[in-house]
């Protein structure tokens, strides 16, 4: 990529914006956790029986087929939360008690509808997938870790915005943890200056069988960790897939790049800036995906089967969205800000 030039907007710089927040900070003000008010559970139930009585399937609902005439209006103070706060929400005491998980399924489409696009989450094409633990092996690079069990390391999905919704909680373990990606920017800015080229510089990110073409050994194009785009600052973030992305084009990171990559990692998960929560069923939890890393804790599972971990994903675009520079947002080959490509598992290692 071409070097940013001096003393323009996107000349690397420390960020002091509510989205550079700490753990301590976020603690002390819960003012981006919105409990849900008895009027939008209201207004979300008859906007269900609705959408049920059009005959549509629960994705085949648009924003006219599920309208909500009050809570809208929250949902894009949301998005202007996500967008220009600290890039985290959580709405908290849905009533999922009330509902079938396929109720809740439509609910959550409908609501996504009022704040933008979905996107695919894998090769089946799926625009909203069940976050349970199937058994995989997340060791195994073409197996996701939102499919197993196991601690996931802080990371950005591809989209302006991804979405969860609390079904049921685990046994025990499954927190979720967050941090801020423009505090650990200001980290790097403070502490290593050194790091600055090379995380502006591209790397290859391995795509895990989920690439155009299905290949297992596809990467995606050279992707920046942070990318400047009109005096804005965007995280591009996986080291797993960094490092495997590194590895299966034969060019391993060197010692420069594998210190800043590790170095982001560690900072991510330092105590004074990472945060942790506990999902609670009934929790939808919204993260802008440019300034927000996420991970989570190892858990245990119940036995029964309708007891078991459940968590339903959106991956969003909306209109509100900061400028991305094309290549950077052309983060699964599909185009910029694109899901990934629905096909056939032509590779016996796509997932």
């Amino acid at each position: 990529m071409t070097s940013t030039p001096i003393g323009t907007a996107d000349t690397p710089h420390r960020i002091d914006l509510p989205c550079a927040w700490t753990r301590q900070t976020l603690e002390a003000d819960p003012s981006w956790i919105w409990p849900f008010e008895k009027a939008h559970t209201e207004e979300l139930d008859a906007a269900l029986r609705l959408s049920q009585e059009t005959g549509l399937g629960p994705f085949e609902v648009t924003k006219s087929d599920f309208p909500l005439p009050t809570f809208g209006a929250v949902l894009q103070k949301l998005l202007d939360e996500l967008e220009h706060g600290r890039g985290v929400v959580l709405m908290r005491g849905f009533p999922v008690e009330r509902y079938s998980v396929d109720e809740l399924r439509r609910i959550y489409w409908g609501l996504g509808t009022h704040m933008g696009t979905a996107e695919s989450q894998n090769i089946d094409g799926e625009l909203m997938q069940d976050i349970a633990d199937r058994g995989f092996d997340y060791t195994k690079s073409e197996h996701r870790g939102s499919m197993t069990a196991a601690k996931l390391r802080p990371h950005c999905d591809i989209t302006d915005v991804v979405g969860l919704l609390c079904v049921r909680h685990a046994k025990s373990g499954g927190k979720s943890t967050l941090c801020s990606s423009s505090t650990v920017y200001n980290e790097v800015f403070d502490k290593h200056p050194e790091y600055l080229s090379v995380i502006h510089e591209g790397f290859r990110f391995d795509l895990d069988g989920k690439g155009p073409t299905g290949h297992p050994k596809e990467v995606t194009n050279p992707l920046p960790i942070f990318s400047w785009c009109e005096g804005q600052l965007s995280c591009r973030y996986n080291q797993k897939a960094i490092e495997e992305g590194a590895e299966k084009i034969g060019a391993p990171l060197n010692e420069l790049q594998q210190a800043a990559v590790a170095f982001i990692g560690d900072t991510a998960i330092r105590p004074d800036l990472q945060y942790e929560m506990d999902f609670q069923p009934g929790d939808i939890q919204w993260l802008n995906n440019y300034v927000i890393l996420h991970s989570r804790t190892e858990y245990e599972d119940h036995a029964e089967p309708d007891r078991k971990r459940l968590l339903l994903r959106l991956w969003l675009n909306h209109p509100k969205a900061r400028p991305l520079d094309d290549d950077f947002a052309n983060k699964a080959l599909m185009g910029p800000r694109k899901g990934v490509k629905k096909r056939a598992a032509t590779y016996e290692l796509a997932d």
